[in-house]
């Protein structure tokens, strides 16, 4: 017999925590940060960055993000299982699966999976090659730096690139301006204060055909593995963007009101039309106080019946899309692959992809119980800081 629910992760688990021993936790911290003021976009990337795949992505991000709401997402965490890679709710499971990655970031599917030796060693040395500098080293050779740069550095350096500036150059800060939004949206961290080398080596070669959409969700089912079991005052990583509009758009819990968009800057090329998070562009901030909004939302996902859940934000058949008429052609061009079991990979992170799990999030019939698929407790222990030469 399979048991589905884990005592390797239960004993850990925030909601044996709150439940079993009585503990008053929390809200987690939400490590995402928009990119408009901090590091502002420049025409002259475009020709640069369309060939990566991210220019849809890029597009939506380099506008700023919409205001999240921490109490309302740590209350899904509460109920997400390392197990199934999905959030245990009474209305059933649900996570967000690669639809949602195409619909609401337009990320690309398709491409070599996001794989390299993460090594450290004379990343100094390399970044210095790739971008014409590095950070300097810690006055105590003895002490460790992390492989990577702290924001403000990045910003100091990077922040625009210069009039006039030759193809090269102009090369070099596209390159370093992905890594510094990929780092804080897509790949940040629960620390959330530095960029880490290995997106950048990513990003040595622009024309690489990375499936940066399977690497996105892959690192986001692998922050929430570790948020589940965090029960003192770490944050959350991840694309907390993809998170908080598949909740918005599926559950009634923390959605906030919708205010009229800021309009859009109109473009010829397609790819920079909006995805479908545009649609959540402008929403009211949650200002009352989070632990007692935590709570609050925590008894209303306690009480949600399938009745309250929008299993088919998008559409369903031939009317899939069809509510956005400006929707970037990206978000529906990869939907072939949509409901594929698959390991997802990232990096050191590899996670499995079980749309069999949530079948009515397609609009089709959920078998009960799905087929059992095991998640592999080796592969949830590998992370960056213990397994630096993956």
């Amino acid at each position: 017999m399979v048991w589905l629910l884990d005592d390797y992760y239960d004993r850990e688990h925030r909601a044996y925590h709150i439940a079993d021993l009585g503990k008053v936790l929390e809200p987690l911290k939400l490590r995402y940060h928009g990119t408009m003021r901090d590091m502002p976009y420049d025409e002259r990337y475009t020709e640069h960055i369309e060939p990566t795949g991210l220019l849809p992505f890029i597009s939506l991000v380099s506008r700023g993000p919409p205001n999240m709401n921490a109490a309302a997402i740590t209350s899904l965490v509460d109920r997400w299982r390392p197990e199934t890679h999905t959030f245990h709710l009474r209305a059933g499971e649900m996570t967000p699966t690669l639809q949602d990655v195409s619909m609401i970031l337009g990320l690309p599917i398709q491409g070599e999976p996001l794989c390299m030796n993460t090594a450290s060693d004379g990343w100094r040395q390399q970044m210095e090659a790739l971008i014409g500098m590095a950070p300097p080293e810690p006055p105590n050779k003895k002490d460790r730096a992390p492989a990577g740069a702290n924001y403000k550095w990045i910003k100091d350096h990077f922040a625009e690139c210069p009039i006039g500036a030759d193809r090269d150059t102009v090369r070099t800060y596209t390159r370093v301006y992905l890594w510094y939004v990929i780092s804080r949206t897509l790949f940040a961290d629960s620390g959330g204060k530095l960029a880490h080398w290995c997106w950048l080596k990513a990003l040595t070669v622009l024309e690489h055909k990375w499936s940066w959409g399977t690497a996105a969700l892959a690192y986001l089912y692998h922050q929430l593995d570790d948020a589940c079991r965090r029960t003192g005052t770490m944050g959350i990583g991840g694309c907390q963007l993809l998170i908080s509009v598949w909740s918005w758009e599926r559950l009634p819990v923390g959605r906030p009101r919708v205010f009229n968009k800021r309009p859009w800057v109109v473009s010829e090329n397609v790819l920079r039309e909006p995805t479908w998070a545009y649609q959540w562009d402008n929403v009211s901030e949650m200002t009352n106080d989070p632990a007692v909004m935590y709570k609050q939302y925590t008894e209303e996902l306690d009480t949600l019946t399938s009745e309250q859940v929008d299993w088919e934000p998008y559409g369903s058949r031939y009317h899939f899309g069809t509510a956005m008429g400006d929707l970037n052609p990206k978000c529906l061009e990869e939907a072939g692959f949509w409901r594929m079991r698959c390991p997802l990979i990232c990096m050191w992170a590899v996670e499995y992809h079980m749309p069999h799990r949530v079948m009515r999030q397609f609009g089709l019939f959920q078998e009960c119980p799905p087929d059992w698929q095991d998640t592999d407790r080796a592969l949830h222990r590998l992370d960056r800081k213990q397994q630096r030469k993956i």
